[in-house]
Formats: structure tokens, sequence, C-alpha cells
């Protein structure tokens, strides 16, 4: 877009009418258009302002805020639309717009494209509840007396997903696929011991040391749930709680896994040694600061 004319430009075309001059003849002492000539001295005659306007910018935002209330409420009934979907939704509601305004709309109200997932039972209404008491049933949830229990898994085929590369060129990496995973008595329990799940992880977690007046927490699963995990967790003087079903985001090692996922993605080891050794390496990367954190973040806050 051209710049506009200086306002300096336009006063002497104007005095040079005030002159004498006729419009035409002004312009063309000055070369500028004629109609630019009479549309300043027409201006000033109404009382306006010849000096020149300011160009460029979002002129029609104030057309798509006009449908605020009818973007957020779609937004709100399925946060995961895509713009054309969004747009086709407003469109039904006679409210034309297009992608490139809802693009501009969702910068300017600091809406960011994000997403976590969850267990859609949890919004079941049995489900719900049992989340609910949960916390309302236990006020003295301390996470000082709280000792969790988990697995997870690791392999030598582990690699990050994506990557950046210049647009309209896909990106080509090399990946692993011949599997390697650790031994099957290697798996991950809090608070900080590596050993099988179920048996063997109680009894190195809930020792008399660790579990007076404490409670041990376990994913609703299956193999959590043997006579022999509840006999050693309650011979140690520890009670036993099950989160309820579809509620990982209450244990905090969740989070604590996902961090260890991304580090081992990022190391990606080819051979069992190698993952072996980065896993002991990257459990210093766990702050206490943080580990805390992840018990706030999943609602067990201090005492």
């Amino acid at each position: 877009m051209p710049k506009p004319l200086s306002f300096d430009l336009r006063s002497r075309v104007l005095a040079a009418v005030d002159g004498g001059l006729s419009c035409r003849q002004a312009a063309e002492r000055f070369g500028v258009s004629p109609s630019s000539a009479i549309r300043w001295v027409a201006l000033r005659r109404s009382g306006g302002d010849a000096r020149p306007r300011p160009q460029g910018g979002d002129r029609l935002s104030h057309k798509t805020e006009a449908h605020a209330a009818l973007i957020h409420a779609a937004l709100a009934e399925v946060p995961d639309a895509t713009l054309s979907e969004l747009k086709e939704k407003l469109a039904g509601q006679g409210a034309p717009v297009s992608i490139a305004a809802l693009w501009r709309f969702f910068r300017r109200h600091k809406i960011t494209r994000k997403k976590t997932a969850h267990a859609q039972e949890q919004d079941r209404p049995d489900i719900l509840k049992r989340r609910q008491d949960w916390f309302e049933g236990q006020l003295d949830l301390d996470p000082e007396r709280l000792v969790f229990i988990d697995e997870t898994w690791a392999s030598t085929n582990m690699t990050r997903t994506h990557g950046r590369a210049p647009q309209g060129k896909r990106l080509r990496a090399g990946r692993c696929t011949a599997i390697g995973r650790p031994p099957p008595s290697w798996r991950a329990s809090a608070p900080a011991a590596w050993s099988p799940p179920s048996c063997s992880t109680a009894r190195s977690t809930a020792t008399p040391s660790r579990s007076t007046s404490r409670r041990c927490s376990c994913p609703n699963l299956s193999s959590h749930k043997g006579p022999r995990v509840r006999e050693m967790i309650h011979a140690s003087g520890a009670q036993l709680l099950y989160l309820p079903p579809y509620s990982p985001d209450f244990n905090p090692i969740e989070k604590a896994f996902s961090k260890l996922k991304a580090l081992l993605r990022k190391a990606a080891e080819r051979t069992v040694e190698g993952l072996w050794t980065a896993i002991g390496r990257f459990l210093d990367a766990f702050t206490p600061t943080e580990c805390a954190n992840y018990f706030t973040a999943c609602g067990y806050g201090p005492t």
C-alpha cells in the first residue's frame, strides 16, 4: 500500500487554492491528482481536516466482535473444533465469519490452541460422585503421609514424535523399529523404588519405617488388587486406598512419568544398558520442589 501524501504537501495545495488557483491548477503545480486537491478543499469547507488518516490495521474486527458471544458459546460447546468447523457452525447461526477473522479473534482474546484429554467416563454421574468423595471424605490428605504406587515402561525405540522443517517439506528422521525393553522386573513406583508392581512394589514401599500412619494409594487396576498386596500394606500399618476409576489425574506419579518419558525420547537410547543408565541419570532431574508441585497440582496441598 502506498504511503499517504504528507500533511505539508496538502497544506501547500490548499494555500495555493486560497491564493486564487483552481483545484486543478494547484494540483498540477504540486504534482498531485486533481481529485485529491478537490477532496482536500471539500474536507476543509465541511469543517474537516485534510490530515492523512491512518492506513492498514484490522478494520473489520468490529464485525467479528459483534458475534463474540456466539463464538465463545460455540467454542465452549465443542472446545476441540477446527476453525473450519466453527466457521460452518457460526454461519448456520447467522454469523458469517471467515477463518482468518476467527484466527485474529482468538489472538486478540488470547485463546490459544491446547488440549488436555481426560477419560470421558469422568463425566458419568457415578464416577463424578466417587471423584468428589475422594477428597470430601478425606479432608486430612496430608502429602507427607501419602505414598503412591504405580508403574510405567520404557523401550529402546523411544524418540520424539515432532520436529520443525520449512513449510511444504516433510521432516524425515530415523527411528529404531527393533524394540528392546528392560527386564520384566523393571517398573517404577513411588517414592523412588524401581521394582515389579504388585507384591514386590508393596514390599519396598510399605515398610514399617515409612508406613506408620501413612496411606498407600494405587490406581484402580486389577493388577494392584491382589490379596497379598493388601496383606503386606496392612501388615506394615499403612492404609490401602484405591483411586477412583478413570482418575489418573489424582496420581502425582503420572506427572513425573510424563517428564521421564520426554527425557527418554530426547536421549533416544538404543540399548537396554544405555536405557538403564539414562533412567538413573534422569532421576536427578526431579527436584523436591518440583515433586511437591506434582502433589499440589493433583489437589493434595499442604495442610
